[in-house]
């Protein structure tokens, strides 16, 4: 891999990487020398204090490293809160939304600023970083009204039998892959050396497993020299919810593929990508803890797992398709006509076109729902649900 043209971090961001480093360094010397690609990401992202998501640093937005769409526009928001509105009107005894990582804020903002919240709704985020839930409560403080803000609550675990909507956006491309690579003698797993070095050892027998599922799966083996990801958290953490969940609808948002998409031969060196203020390369030991390790999700697995942990699928479809039946344009003429310049309505227009053309998130987003003791159509897929390509 080749050490891409970065921005230089300053001295305070360089000490604090190489102090991450260190950490990795010792774990890696007392685990033999070597440890698994999903261990090194899961410490460069999470370790306490120094992991990426649970560091200082700003992570989104402009001054970050990369932008969601609840920093593109509140109309992402405002048109999720009309899908998540008529979820929770229909269940009988009303409901409460449960949001998994956080990040900014903006997207338990502009959810809270257009639902309906009545005087026993909750509005929960599950936040592993202290330092980002600081930072939430700082901008729905500064954002919402004092009623608002008193319905946010935030969680050290998940709740039991919660009743509502949870909504994960963007969570499960940071979860922890394994990356695998087919050679000559068989499957290969990356490993990572205490040098920061890849090393290639065979497979696992949980690897070896895994990859010969997916291929049965799709029907043919992968190619000599086929690079790719496995994420073996994906499985548990869906089982997770579904436990915490009553009755409800699970949303989740987020980049990916159906499982023969994900592992076409177009996508031969796998989905790795790594993001640092804007720039994305694919070089995951360049400047540990300073910049975001992500895969695409292979949304087939996720859809596995909800079916095996008792939940049912109810719709499967690009983010464009979603938010567009969920009122987005007509949201967007709400907000544009309370412009006061042209400036502010040709915004409007450009994050719309964000949210939804093709070669922007429209279509590299895909929203899931995934429901427990809910039987009713979402308005969401009206117009497309790609179900069958699953």
């Amino acid at each position: 891999m080749q050490a891409p043209e970065l921005p230089e971090p300053d001295a305070f961001a360089k000490a604090h990487s190489e102090q991450l480093t260190g950490v990795l360094k010792k774990h890696i010397d007392a685990s033999d020398g070597v440890i698994s690609f999903a261990d090194y990401m899961h410490k460069v992202l999470y370790e306490p204090g120094l992991g990426y998501y649970m560091a200082g640093a700003a992570k989104f937005g402009a001054e970050g490293d990369f932008i969601t769409a609840p920093e593109v526009s509140p109309l992402f928001g405002a048109s999720m809160a009309v899908q998540i509105g008529e979820i929770l009107e229909s269940l009988p005894e009303g409901g409460c939304v449960l949001e998994l990582g956080a990040g900014s804020g903006k997207l338990a903002q502009s959810l809270l600023n257009n639902l309906a919240c009545g005087a026993d709704f909750r509005y929960f985020i599950l936040e592993p970083s202290a330092e980002l839930q600081q930072r939430q409560r700082e901008v729905l403080k500064a954002n919402l009204s004092e009623r608002l803000f008193s319905c946010v609550q935030w969680l050290h675990e998940l709740p039991s039998d919660f009743k509502g909507v949870i909504v994960a956006n963007e969570v499960m491309d940071a979860l922890a892959v394994e990356r695998f690579s087919v050679g000559d003698n068989g499957l290969q797993q990356v490993c990572v050396s205490a040098s920061l070095q890849e090393i290639v050892r065979p497979a696992n027998k949980d690897l070896n497993t895994a990859v010969a599922a997916l291929e049965h799966d799709i029907g043919e083996s992968l190619a000599q020299g086929y690079t790719s990801e496995y994420c073996a958290l994906l499985s548990p953490w869906i089982q997770a919810l579904a436990t915490s969940l009553d009755s409800g609808v699970l949303l989740l948002v987020d980049y990916g593929y159906p499982r023969r998409e994900y592992y076409s031969d177009e996508r031969h060196d796998g989905t790795l990508s790594c993001y640092y203020r804007h720039r994305v390369h694919n070089n995951p030991y360049y400047l540990p803890g300073l910049q975001d390790i992500t895969a695409h999700v292979d949304f087939t697995a996720v859809v596995e797992a909800g079916i095996a942990s008792g939940l049912e699928l109810l719709g499967y479809a690009a983010q464009s398709a979603f938010l567009l039946d969920n009122e987005l344009l007509s949201l967007a003429e709400t907000h544009g006509a309370s412009c006061v310049s042209e400036v502010d309505h040709l915004l409007i227009m450009k994050q719309v076109k964000t949210l939804t053309l093709p070669g922007e998130m429209g279509e590299r987003f895909q929203v899931m729902a995934l429901g427990k003791h809910y039987e009713l159509p979402l308005r969401g897929f009206r117009t497309q649900d790609l179900s069958y390509r699953l």
